[in-house]
């Protein structure tokens, strides 16, 4: 019973931790979900962003348009260029594993020649599987954008953005 009740509490835990784990934050690796950004040049930059599997390809691309305009306004730019964007998807199967508990009433008979006795006794049955074909695959998206960022007024021709412009928009949407 004891050890029921912690593989129940694990699970919820886990899918507790995964309901609540936010989709704009720093990237630990160029392989996590998140954004990072690698400088290219004094005023350009590549900025990326994974997507982790619950965030759909439109908040892949508008993270990392609110990651540029960010890192334009931190280094002190007033609006960027997009010189290059690029878009992958992914998707992968994952192993699934399974657990269960369950209650239920055993009842037995037995038969003489003269009469018939019936025995009902409690039995518990758990589970643990293991699919190492998941049902669902899952679908990872990352967005790519190399960027150069400017001062002054933004020109007028091409994929310029005023960071702050962005910074407000997308947040709005968050």
């Amino acid at each position: 019973m004891m050890v029921t009740r912690i593989v129940l509490l694990a699970a919820l835990l886990t899918l507790g931790a995964c309901a609540s784990t936010p989709k704009y934050v720093a990237a630990d690796s160029a392989e996590d979900y998140g954004h990072y950004s690698r400088q290219i040049a004094e005023n350009r930059y590549r900025v990326n962003f994974n997507g982790e599997r619950r965030a759909n390809l439109q908040d892949t691309r508008d993270y990392a348009l609110l990651r540029a305009a960010e890192l334009t306004l931190a280094e002190g730019y007033d609006w960027f260029q997009i010189i290059d964007r690029e878009s992958s998807t992914t998707e992968t199967r994952e192993p699934r594993a399974t657990f269960g508990y369950q209650r239920a009433y055993y009842t037995e008979q037995n038969c003489g020649l003269l009469s018939c006795t019936r025995t009902t006794r409690p039995a518990s049955y758990t589970h643990m599987g293991f699919d190492s074909y998941a049902h669902r695959p899952a679908t990872a998206h990352r967005h790519s954008l190399e960027i150069v960022m400017g001062h002054g007024e933004v020109p007028e021709d091409g994929n310029y953005y005023d960071a702050r412009s962005v910074v407000k928009a997308v947040y709005r949407t968050m």
